[in-house]
């Protein structure tokens, strides 16, 4: 038993390069998040700032969160403007949450919602589309 262990542990132990690539996914995470009194940074200028390329921080996201880091941006940019909405008007929640202006931000969340902001947040939101049931006698 003990021989066993001895050949599949290390396999299974974090190498101090698995721990380097784990801080520095922490650190790209942090620098594309919306923070209090910070915009987040865009992928370029975060893989600039940690010394990776952009290739480098791309393969970094995916197999770290699932996703690639513009997307990953996109997505926590549109939770800061749904967790803010009520609090700023739409202009200075664009700008607060990294995006260049307030069309740019309703495109995004329309993408990624499926609806624009002041429809999701006025609760007028499309009637869900019936299913069609396909019989396949």
């Amino acid at each position: 038993m003990a021989g066993r262990l001895a050949d599949v542990l290390p396999d299974r132990l974090p190498t101090a390069a698995d721990g380097a690539r784990a801080e520095l996914l922490r650190a790209a995470v942090a620098a594309l998040s919306v923070r209090a009194g910070r915009t987040p940074g865009h992928v370029g200028e975060v893989a600039r700032e940690l010394a990776v390329s952009e290739r480098q921080l791309r393969n970094l996201f995916s197999e770290g969160v699932g996703l690639s880091p513009k997307h990953y941006a996109r997505i926590d940019r549109v939770r800061a403007v749904l967790a803010h909405a009520g609090e700023l008007a739409s202009a200075e929640l664009a700008a607060v949450t990294g995006y260049y202006d307030q069309s740019h931000m309703a495109a995004d969340f329309r993408t990624l919602m499926g609806v624009p902001p002041r429809s999701y947040f006025t609760g007028r939101l499309p009637a869900p589309r019936a299913c069609q049931v396909i019989d396949s006698r």
